[in-house]
Order: structure tokens, then sequence, then C-alpha cells
């Protein structure tokens, strides 16, 4: 944690016209390039902890690999991170040269749906409760809590045990990193649930799909691309967990009455 935050002086002004010259805790940004298979493919600008687990998220979020096996060595130095896949898991590059903070820059809806064909079959059901528990957690994420400069994902059990989690200055990086951690710990994506703390846009969803997410959970909205790639995918979406309720846009079957 203490290599994602950086103290900076600023002036804090109030309504009365006082002016308070103090010391305030500020995310970092981080500037990374990616090799993959021996050739430069992107950089990403993101938070500076959890890189590799960023890395490996990314990568099976955009369907270059489907499992840790895939990847056949994974060097992290300051700023670079060189991936070798194993070839018969190497495909064509997609032209990506620089991925923001935001982290969807130059997805293509059209072409992701060729991830796969829907969510795959599971008995994932989950209870109001703990969808609510969840989301609410992510407002109490270190980072988040010190600099309020966060998004936040936290992958969850069925019964709201937690799985993984990650912040980052983009929300589609704290997804790809708290994805990346489910793959390093062994988690069928099946068995969870995600909670995240952004809107819910279709590239966000395809995340989601990409590695067979039943559901997905966000303090937020859900946009119409995000809910339409979720009925064609099978994702149950649910926003504005807050409250003590919630909106479920599409497939309420998998929340328990």
């Amino acid at each position: 944690m203490p290599d994602s935050i950086v103290k900076k002086p600023i002036h804090r002004i109030f309504s009365t016209g006082k002016d308070e010259a103090l010391e305030d805790e500020i995310v970092k940004e981080h500037r990374i390039q990616i090799r993959l298979d021996g050739n430069d493919f992107l950089q990403a600008v993101l938070s500076p902890d959890l890189l590799e687990e960023f890395v490996l998220g990314f990568l099976r979020t955009r369907g270059l690999i489907h499992r840790l096996e895939d990847v056949t060595s994974l060097q992290i130095m300051e700023d670079e991170a060189c991936v070798v896949r194993s070839p018969h898991g190497r495909q064509t590059f997609p032209e990506l040269n620089l991925l923001e903070s935001t982290g969807s820059r130059n997805i293509d809806r059209d072409a992701a749906f060729q991830l796969g064909a829907g969510i795959p079959a599971s008995d994932l059901r989950v209870s109001p409760g703990v969808i609510l528990h969840g989301v609410g957690m992510l407002a109490d994420m270190p980072i988040y809590k010190r600099t309020g400069g966060t998004h936040c994902a936290i992958l969850f059990s069925q019964h709201g045990e937690t799985l993984a989690c990650a912040e980052d200055i983009g929300r589609h990086n704290a997804v790809d990193k708290t994805i990346g951690g489910g793959m390093r710990r062994g988690v069928d994506f099946g068995k969870c649930w995600l909670a995240v703390s952004g809107r819910l846009p279709a590239d966000m969803v395809l995340k989601a799909v990409a590695v067979g997410l039943p559901l997905m959970a966000s303090v937020s909205a859900a946009t119409s691309g995000g809910i339409e790639v979720a009925e064609r995918f099978g994702l149950t979406v649910v926003g504005f967990v807050r409250n003590g309720k919630l909106n479920c846009y599409c497939h309420p079957e998998r929340i328990l009455p």
C-alpha cells in the first residue's frame, strides 16, 4: 500500500474563505510497458500494486489466455512486464497501444462477443443481504479510505467470503487485478460473484462474461449497452446497491427471494 500513495502539499479552502495549508495523501499513478511473446504490446496507466495480477487478469478478460497454464513466464520489472505464452495459446495481437487509466481504450464490443457463447451453467444463488453487505465493503478498501482516489473490486463466494480484491485508479484495471488474483488462487469463477465500484457499461460487463462470472453487482448504474450484453450472455447484472435495496437489470433468478 505505501507504494500506491504519495503525499503532496495542498490548500484546503473553506466557504468562509479560510485557507489551510496541509499535506494530503494522493493515490499514485504508474505506467508500465507490457511485452507479450517478445513483442511490445501496450502501455498501461494504473496504480503500481498487484501488477502481476493485473497482467494476468487483463490477458484473461481480453481472451488472450484462458488459464494460468497458458503463461509460461511472467516477469515484472519496475516499469515493464514481460509475458510469454505457451505456443498453443498464441494468436494475432489486437491493435492496442496505450491503455489509459480507465482501462477501456480500444475495446471492440463486436469482437469481444467472440469470447464465448455465454455464462456456463451455474447453481450460484446469492441473497440480497449478501450482495448489499459485499458491495458495502467496497467503501472500506484501505487505499480508497485514505485517498478517495481509487476504484475497487471484490470477488466473493456465494455466501459472501472474500476471495480476491483490488484497488486501482481505473475501474477496469481494478476488475482485471481482482480476476488475476482469483486466477492465482485457483478460484472457480462460475461459483463466484463480483462487486465493483463503477458503472457497468458493455466493456465492463464483458469482463465478467469472459471469465464466466454469473453475477456482477455495483454501487453505481448499468448502461443500456451493459444490460444488452448481460442479457445476451446470461449474466445477472445488479446496480444501485445501496440503502437497503438494489436494482436487478436482468436474469434475477440468481438472487434468492
